[in-house]
């Protein structure tokens, strides 16, 4: 990441998701994949991708596939991480239906603590193994 720099919740969107989207790809992710995935236009994207090339999380050619750095795959696997835990824990734990542990995931993962984390991660492991 740049000095200065904040990770905010629209370049953890972008990254979860293209890390999500690699997964059915070889090569790499079209951004009209990612605007699809995200319900943004292909302008946005392209906006988007372009602050996190200069930030160094991915590569994208001009009209080209864009592809996870080394760091953006890091970043994106805690993010992913992060958001798998609170909704297994919202599911598991507190009952809640599925698709809706799902949404609330997803809003909870970009203001939640790395100790909340910890601890849910935790208390997982001791119920679930």
């Amino acid at each position: 990441m740049v000095p200065g720099e904040k990770m905010t919740p629209a370049k953890e969107d972008y990254l979860k998701t293209i890390l999500e989207l690699s997964g059915c790809s070889e090569g790499g992710i079209r951004s009209v994949d990612i605007a699809e995935a995200l319900g943004v236009s292909k302008a946005s994207v392209s906006n988007m991708t372009g602050i996190l090339r200069k930030e160094g999380y991915v590569e994208k050619k001009k009209y080209g596939t864009v592809t996870l750095t080394e760091s953006g795959r890091k970043a994106a696997e805690e993010i992913k991480r992060r958001c798998d835990l609170i909704e297994e824990y919202l599911n598991k734990v507190l009952g809640v239906e599925a698709a809706t542990a799902t949404a609330d995931a997803c809003r909870i993962e970009h203001i939640i603590s790395s100790e909340t984390v910890h601890q849910i991660d935790k208390k997982l492991k001791k119920l679930f193994g």
